[in-house]
């Protein structure tokens, strides 16, 4: 992953949302069965082409890196939510 890949991200805004707690709401909608999935390394490619079609959706000009980019931060992101809920159930 490059530098200036992460450079680019949101960081006030991811810092003020996970202080505020404000994805908990929002991912207590998502099945426990997509963070799975998510977490799982075997559906990388899965996830690329899903992040791909959804930035292409709003910008017509996303790319395979980018999409890329996010599909590996949301298997990062997912592997330590499935691992609380594990904890906690």
């Amino acid at each position: 992953m490059s530098t200036s890949n992460i450079d680019d991200l949101p960081w006030e805004d991811i810092k003020e949302i996970s202080q505020k707690g404000l994805f908990k709401e929002v991912f207590k909608r998502i099945p426990k069965s997509s963070f799975q999935f998510a977490a799982e390394s075997k559906n990388r490619k899965a996830l690329i082409k899903s992040a791909l079609k959804s930035l292409k959706k709003t910008d017509p000009n996303a790319t395979y890196e980018q999409a890329t980019v996010l599909a590996d931060l949301m298997q990062v992101f997912a592997k330590k939510v499935f691992e609380e809920n594990e904890k906690t159930e």
